[in-house]
């Protein structure tokens, strides 16, 4: 019996928004510095400003952190979401260099994590994902992130693990979201299919 061929889809027709260009070159920053990020030192870029505040979404508290550096104009945003276990401090180094880079930066501690109140509830769409839209709109409020309209910011979210699939279940329910890069998620598809 013959072996079946399987064929590569060819690639889509790119966005031609030029919005989801700089929003993918984002994510494909985010992908591409991966691997530095932890070794990152100094490097004499320009410093990062970090502004800590808690925010209340849906009566529950979120630690979250926003980094900014240099430059005066709007720039693309980029959400970073942490590990199951973790907060938003295990993506610190990711954050600034990404500051540094030219991006808006949001990070948080989901429910349940870290300072942050409420109950994890492990990435529902009417909790931690409503969330994320929430942060989203704070970003859309925030002088210096790039708008594609009138409260929809460009933005893209990355996350390993829980925080990958909070950027895959964010992009799903938000419209807003112009770019992932997820470098992993918490799910097995043979398992969510057939448990």
């Amino acid at each position: 019996m013959e072996t079946p061929r399987v064929r590569t889809p060819r690639w889509r027709r790119l966005p031609r928004r030029r919005g989801r260009w700089a929003a993918g070159l984002a994510a494909l920053a985010v992908l591409a510095g991966a691997g530095a990020w932890n070794a990152a030192a100094d490097d004499g870029g320009p410093a990062v400003h970090r502004q800590d505040r808690m925010m209340r979404t849906d009566g529950v508290s979120l630690d979250t952190s926003y980094f900014t550096a240099g430059g005066t104009g709007r720039r693309p945003a980029v959400l970073i979401a942490h590990g199951f276990g973790g907060s938003k401090d295990d993506v610190r180094a990711q954050a600034e260099q990404l500051a540094r880079s030219g991006y808006a930066v949001l990070t948080w501690s989901a429910r349940g994590f870290g300072k942050s109140g409420g109950d994890i509830a492990l990435n529902d769409p009417d909790r931690e994902i409503e969330d994320v839209s929430r942060l989203i709109d704070w970003l859309a409020d925030r002088p210096e992130v790039r708008l594609d309209a009138k409260g929809d910011p460009r933005v893209g979210i990355t996350g390993a693990s829980y925080g990958g699939a909070a950027a895959l279940l964010a992009a799903g329910y938000d419209k807003r979201v112009d770019a992932i890069a997820p470098r992993i998620t918490y799910w097995n598809l043979a398992d969510a299919l057939f448990p």
